[in-house]
């Protein structure tokens, strides 16, 4: 299944790559003597990232430098100039180790610039108030201006020198509130002219225009001044959307077991009727699909799946409809008015239909598809008690029954777990309260109300974030569970996805280590002071770089020389202890170090060695849903980590005074030191 995430080249479902290879072609040819402005504009989820992702892609194989700068980081034209220039510096000297002088003579001008509202553009919108067009002619009157000019003139000159330009690429502009909508384009404004220097910006161009609005002057004639070029995202046709969504739905299927709860015979109705004129774009099918294989997982093949696929589109794009079903299932599903009265089954339809007024059309034809009972009161045909049997046996949600276990085992145990969520929040910053909280779940409770906590981000950002990061991290070992299927990534990307985004709140690299050092001591376990570090630091395609790099490294060194240090008893706790000790072994340290022979002696620490070495493969075979299940080890990694087949032959007789003699794990080992290796190896 897709995400909600931006796709790249080889996610490119729409092929567009043809499109952002012609952009790309457009922005390297062009000629930037005095800077140029280029923009990505379409409507939200019409794919303006994804189209970035492909361009900053050719881009890069022209050899074109492709420069980031994200001003969510930043709050305040202060901050955000300053910032600005001092990111692209650091990012230009990363890139190119002889244009070091002139990123520090970025970084000087940032400093001397702030506060840009003090400068005047074009009008109230983007130049600031007239007290502050004032303040800026006094500030240049003094000797301080002749500093920005020489440091304009030295950008000048070493951006002029180039034997090609470089590209700043500023994302998501239309998600900023109005005033910091206005701040990133005086500062585009400020800083386009220089020599060399593009912009690759990406907007909705009506929100953008709207924050642009002032005195009665509209927005477009401000953004036509700052934006030499634009390019429009190509719209998406239904049939692109439905072709989209069919591939998704087939991978889904292909997930399920055989004997699947399917009717090919009601699906085209379902589909064509209720689910198709809810998709509008492509981030629509992307939160729809998104959404599917958890509750289809969690339902299993106990309800009909097209009737599951068409009550999830109702619930994602009409939630206050959804919201009502729980009120109305008599109305919906009585094929008599014995409980109730007719006046009152209709009285529920009605409601039903009435929800949301933009799709009451949709509505009448979901109770003909769904719930054919409700039908009688609005025209259709009549049923009797022998279809609600029907119903039943079919595992339709016109069955009362059906719907109620649809709506009670899958959505109140979610509602269960945002109620318990919001409560979390309370107390994030209590991190004794919290971890009571979540240790009073159990787990499978905990992991659903932590991954829930990620609808508070807009809130995180006014937080003390190092008594929930804590509580959190030391859930890990806690929440720690093999994985289910192809659709569960586990405990553990659920708590750094909220980890991350409570830190990436502080947007700034040096409070964020002073957090990370004062949390690192509270953290109970090695293997969650790793996944902190993992997360904060520059491991390739898994840091987030949310501190400097030289305070990461001391950090790991600490971190390291204590995994080291710890005893086989402590270490047998740990949550991927052989991921763990392979990264204490790691490195560039001075000091080289093993794991100590002794350790592989004792039984404990063995038993949790092999352990954690197994691990199951799921396959398919081509043209079979059936997914087949392997037993494994991770036999190269773990002769590495123990010194080879006799390392693991001394954890195997330890193990085997742990686990016994028919321990099947005992048995995988040994099947290994006989010479067996997988035929898929």
């Amino acid at each position: 299944m897709i995400g909600d995430d931006p796709v790249k080249s080889d996610g490119d479902l729409l092929q567009r790559r043809p499109i952002a290879e012609q952009w790309a072609g457009a922005i390297a040819a062009a000629d930037s003597p005095s800077g140029l402005v280029f923009a990505v504009t379409g409507p939200w989820g019409s794919g303006k990232t994804s189209m970035l992702n492909m361009v900053e892609e050719f881009l890069v194989e022209k050899g074109v430098r492709v420069l980031h700068f994200n001003p969510w980081f930043f709050s305040g034209t202060d901050q955000l100039v300053t910032f600005f220039f001092s990111e692209v510096a650091d990012q230009i000297s990363n890139k190119d180790g002889k244009q070091s002088k002139v990123a520090e003579s970025l970084r000087k001008y940032g400093t001397l610039l702030s506060p840009v509202k003090a400068i005047p553009l074009v009008g109230t919108a983007l130049g600031g108030a007239a007290e502050a067009a004032t303040s800026i002619g006094t500030y240049m009157e003094q000797s301080l201006s002749r500093s920005v000019n020489q440091r304009r003139k030295e950008i000048e000159d070493g951006f002029s020198k180039l034997d090609r330009p470089f590209v700043v690429v500023i994302d998501d502009i239309d998600r900023l509130t109005g005033q910091e909508i206005r701040d990133v384009l005086r500062m585009v404004r400020l800083t386009g002219a220089f020599p060399n220097m593009i912009y690759l910006l990406s907007f909705d161009r009506h929100r953008v225009e709207l924050a642009l609005k002032d005195d009665g002057i509209p927005g477009r004639a401000y953004l036509e001044k700052i934006v030499q070029v634009m390019f429009d995202v190509p719209g998406v046709s239904k049939a692109s959307l439905r072709q989209i969504l069919t591939a998704e739905l087939n991978s889904l299927m292909k997930t399920q077991p055989e004997d699947i709860r399917f009717n090919v015979g009601i699906w085209p109705d379902i589909y064509y009727e209720i689910i198709d004129p809810l998709l509008t774009n492509i981030r629509d099918v992307r939160r729809f699909t998104a959404s599917l294989p958890a509750v289809v997982a969690l339902l299993r093949n106990d309800i009909e799946l097209a009737d599951v696929i068409a009550l999830e589109a109702i619930r994602i794009f009409l939630p206050d409809t959804f919201a009502l079903l729980p009120h109305v299932i008599d109305g919906l599903t009585s094929t008599s008015d014995y409980r109730n009265g007719q006046e009152e089954n209709k009285r529920q339809v009605m409601e039903f239909l009435g929800s949301d007024p933009d799709h009451e059309a949709l509505l009448k034809r979901a109770c003909g598809r769904l719930f054919p009972a409700a039908a009688r009161h609005i025209g259709g045909s009549n049923f009797d008690g022998s279809w609600s049997r029907q119903w039943l046996r079919e595992r339709r949600v016109a069955s009362a029954e059906i719907l109620t276990y649809y709506l009670e085992k899958a959505i109140p145990e979610v509602v269960a777990h945002a109620n318990a969520a919001e409560r979390a929040f309370t107390i994030i910053e209590d991190e004794e309260a919290l971890s009571g909280l979540l240790s009073s779940l159990e787990p499978r409770e905990t992991e659903g109300v932590i991954s829930l906590l990620e609808a508070h981000e807009e809130d995180f950002a006014n937080l003390n974030p190092a008594p929930g990061v804590t509580a959190l991290l030391n859930q890990i070992q806690r929440l720690d569970r093999p994985e289910t299927g192809m659709f569960d990534f586990g405990p553990r990307i659920v708590v750094i996805r909220v980890v991350l985004r409570l830190l990436r709140s502080v947007a700034d690299l040096a409070r964020t280590a002073d957090l990370v050092r004062s949390i690192l001591p509270n953290i109970q376990t090695f293997a969650a002071q790793y996944e902190l570090l993992l997360l904060v630091g520059y491991t390739p395609n898994a840091g987030q770089r949310l501190i400097p790099e030289e305070e990461w490294q001391a950090l790991v060194r600490d971190v390291k020389s204590r995994v080291r240090e710890a005893g086989p008893d402590e270490l047998a706790t740990e949550t991927g202890m052989m991921k763990l000790l392979r990264w204490a072994s790691s490195g560039d340290d001075v000091e080289v170090w093993t794991l100590p022979t002794t350790y592989l002696d004792n039984r404990v620490f063995a038993t949790a060695l092999l352990q954690d070495s197994y691990s199951p493969v799921h396959s398919q075979t081509m043209g079979s849903r059936h997914v087949a299940t392997k037993d494994r080890l991770a036999w190269e990694a773990l002769g590495e980590l123990v010194g080879g087949e006799e390392g693991i032959r001394r954890c195997r007789d330890a193990a085997e005074v742990e686990l016994g003699q028919e321990s099947p794990l005992i048995a995988l080992v040994d099947k290994y030191l006989a010479g067996w290796r997988p035929a898929d190896i």
